[in-house]
């Protein structure tokens, strides 16, 4: 009966609620105000953690016996393939070749991240910037990437021919690649400063 009681109240309040609305203030009552803003963020992504969805994982490590939407991402000489993550490439002129970052995968959390705004003074006067503080701590499960140079922004089965859908002109140059487990503590801000 109680219950019954209280939900009854409740209820007979929602429609004052709902009529309510916000006013604003004036300069006296808002100069009685103090607050404090900014946000502080935490969370948890994974880019591609058990492969991409572009190219098939093969049965085998030999690039002569994959069908042209096959892939492996394993490093030379495993013994088994291994399925491929996120690829981007970047093209930095009309006629030049392409930047990719391969294989990007794994799952990276971070906490403390923060975002706020401040009032830098110089010389020049009072200027308002953004400040995105860094994390406290980025952790990395199974992290994986390649940065290297190609020849076009796809990747191509190099030991296919055309006709299979490879391109024996295909050329890719691995700079360097990382596997990434663990956390890296870091500290600092990064200042945006916008403009008109």
């Amino acid at each position: 009966m109680t219950c019954a009681r209280t939900a009854g109240v409740l209820l007979s309040l929602l429609p004052a609620l709902a009529l309510a609305e916000m006013q604003a203030l004036d300069d006296s009552a808002l100069s009685e105000m103090s607050g404090q803003g900014g946000v502080y963020l935490s969370g948890e992504f994974s880019i591609n953690k058990d492969g991409g969805v572009l190219w098939g994982t093969p049965t085998t490590n030999n690039p002569a016996q994959w069908t042209a939407n096959q892939r492996s991402c394993a490093l030379a000489g495993a013994a088994t393939p291994e399925s491929c993550g996120l690829r981007v490439a970047i093209r930095s002129g009309a006629n030049a070749g392409w930047y990719v970052l391969d294989n990007l995968k794994g799952i990276f959390s971070f906490e403390g991240l923060t975002l706020d705004t401040r009032t830098l003074t110089s010389a020049g006067g009072e200027r308002e910037v953004l400040a995105l503080g860094l994390p406290n701590e980025i952790r990395f499960k199974d992290g994986n990437f390649a940065f290297g140079v190609a020849s076009q922004g796809g990747w191509k089965n190099k030991a296919l021919s055309a006709a299979n859908g490879g391109d024996p002109s295909y050329q890719q140059t691995n700079i360097f690649s990382a596997k990434i487990d663990g956390s890296i503590r870091m500290q600092g801000s990064v200042l945006i400063f916008p403009t008109n």
